[in-house]
């Protein structure tokens, strides 16, 4: 997959955001195989540079542009506030003398508003023609409007919260130019001060919603929220909403309580969410073939040889002669160095993978392209790591432990790993503090915890990676840790199913440097359009392909199955009578 930067780079946000991830994906797809393992050569090192500067001319040329943009949206929010404020402006009314025995009811309404546009609150103002009230045996209320609970303040003192706040609207009485935002008390006090009987313009969107009554524009409540109308960053915002890190102090019930039903359609999305890095890895000594294969001898048995070619002779012995022909009978005989006729014979292999698509796909649905490339790139290293490990069980040999000596994981785990790494010392002649590598699942660590949780004392509640490792290192075992052997197979971690560890692990145990993986590259293309492909709208996305092969030589390699059980169990207690001897 080749990120080729065009020479004239696009003008929008949203299409240099589609470059960023197209130049992020090819510096993923070099990074995850350095992860891997992998050496990178010199044509991987100028493509990668490559690649950075690509991403350091897009980066830039994207702030450029979403400086333009921004500056164009607050031109067009200035331009749009004038113009309300000019519709908005007063009609000049005569004042209407309403009988003093009937004073006008003003009622506080707040408007509906979409999402995106400010709250309004509306005074609706009792006209003279307005109907008689059917109870007519009631008398008329005749109580001030009170806004009891919204705001402090009188007649001579108001206190105003100017942020945040309303902002009066100019057909509002009492509005004056640059004051700003207002509290709850001025809004009563403008309420207060509408002429009883006096008439305002009817806004043509906001019809009376009750006979007899004229819709007065008080003031508008902003909301600071800024409207997001491209889906990428619609995307961006629903990530940054819901971060875990952000929901604290109660914001998440705040912002799951703001509740409320939208009359819109949903919002379509295009992204898809983000691919994970491939990780827990099998990690071996790598080195390159350059023909189809290796070979080299097979040891030979030498366990017949160690019995016999030392000789041992006492001074009498060596003295003694044959009384026939006086001949010394102390014989030293010489063993002759053994010719090997077999040799071990290492084949590459071919592993890789070719992705087609469509081109009209391509240019509809980017972001499914990225996203599919991405989520294959990482199932390949993953690939790669598990036939390394299937090929490593292959040639081991096999070894089960007796449940009957095993207890809980991490005494089970611990002693069954330290008798086969002291067996294949042994076994070998290495020093007793030689170091063993072995590969272990991933979820290993997590089933000693749950057997150390069992167990009595405070201390065993927390328990590190790091402790699990190094109780492994103090018996000089070096373990990899692997997320793709032993799981997601039913009943196995991994498997959502599974409500219970396994009853047993396997662990591969090996002296240091037995195994090692040839990984080269045979053949990697970028974009295609092969003109077979082109009359059928399709192009060949990429194709890759690499050389492999793991091989075993000079040292024995075991796999170990351990039977565990997560129980914090200990070993038997014993008592101990001191003081009990004769007399």
């Amino acid at each position: 997959m080749t990120f080729v930067l065009p020479e004239t780079l696009p003008a929008t946000v949203a299409e240099l955001d589609t470059l960023l991830d197209a130049a992020r994906a090819s510096i993923n797809v070099i990074q995850a195989r350095h992860t891997a393992g992998e050496e990178l050569s010199h044509d991987d090192v100028v493509e990668l540079n490559r690649l950075l500067d690509a991403v350091d001319t897009v980066t830039s040329a994207r702030g450029e542009a979403a400086t333009r943009e921004a500056e164009h949206a607050e031109q067009v929010q200035q331009s749009l506030a004038r113009a309300e404020t000019a519709l908005a402006a007063p009609e000049p009314v005569e004042p209407v003398e309403a009988a003093p025995d009937a004073p006008a009811e003003v009622v506080a309404e707040e408007v509906a508003a979409p999402d995106d546009a400010p709250v309004e609150v509306v005074a609706e103002v009792v006209s003279e023609e307005a109907p008689e009230p059917v109870a007519a045996s009631a008398e008329p209320d005749r109580r001030p409007v009170v806004f009891a609970g919204l705001g402090a303040g009188s007649d001579t003192e108001v206190a105003v919260q100017r942020t945040p706040g309303w902002e009066l609207d100019p057909s509002c009485p009492g509005y004056r130019s640059g004051m700003g935002r207002v509290g709850f008390a001025e809004l009563g006090l403008a309420l207060d001060s509408v002429m009883p009987g006096s008439r305002s313009r009817n806004r043509p969107n906001k019809p009376s919603s009750t006979q007899g009554f004229a819709a007065q524009v008080l003031a508008r409540l902003p909301r600071d929220c800024k409207i997001v109308e491209d889906s990428h960053a619609l995307v961006a915002a629903i990530i940054a909403a819901t971060d875990e890190r952000r929901l604290t102090g109660g914001s998440l019930l705040k912002s799951l309580t703001a509740g409320g039903g939208w009359c819109a359609p949903s919002e379509q999305l295009y992204d898809f969410c983000d691919v994970p890095a491939a990780g827990d890895l099998v990690s071996l000594p790598e080195i390159t073939i350059t023909r189809g294969g290796i070979r080299w001898p097979v040891e030979p048995d030498l366990a017949t040889i160690y019995s016999e070619f030392q000789w041992f002779y006492t001074e009498p012995e060596l003295e003694a002669v044959d009384s026939g022909t006086g001949e010394p009978t102390a014989q030293k005989i010489c063993v002759d160095i053994p010719c090997p006729d077999e040799f071990v014979e290492l084949r590459l292999n071919a592993i890789g993978y070719c992705v087609e698509a469509g081109i009209l796909q391509t240019q509809g649905w980017p972001e499914l392209i990225t996203w599919f490339m991405q989520s294959l790139t990482q199932e390949h290293l993953r690939a790669v790591s598990r036939r390394t490990i299937l090929d490593m069980v292959a040639g081991s040999t096999a070894k089960t432990v007796d449940a009957d000596t095993t207890i809980g994981v991490a005494a089970a785990v611990l002693n069954s790993a330290a008798l086969a790494a002291t067996n294949l010392r042994l076994n070998r002649g290495l020093p007793r503090n030689a170091t063993i590598e072995g590969v272990a699942p991933s979820w290993l660590a997590e089933a000693v915890r749950a057997d150390l949780a069992m167990r009595e004392g405070v201390d065993t509640i927390s328990v590190t990676d790091a402790q699990v490792t190094g109780w492994f290192g103090d018996r000089n075992i070096a373990l990899q840790f692997v997320g793709d052997w032993q799981t997601r197979d039913s009943g196995k971690p991994g498997d959502l199913n599974a409500v219970a560890w396994p009853a047993t692990v396997d662990l591969l145990l090996y002296p240091a440097g037995t195994w090692f993986r040839s990984m080269s590259p045979i053949i990697e293309l970028g974009v295609m359009y092969p003109k077979e492909q082109l009359q059928v709208n399709r192009y060949t996305r990429y194709f890759v392909e690499d050389a492999i092969a793991v091989g075993k030589r000079c040292n024995q390699s075991l796999k170990v199955t351990v039977p565990i059980c997560p129980s914090g169990a200990v070993g038997d207690r014993q008592s101990v009578l001191c003081g009990m001897g004769g007399s």
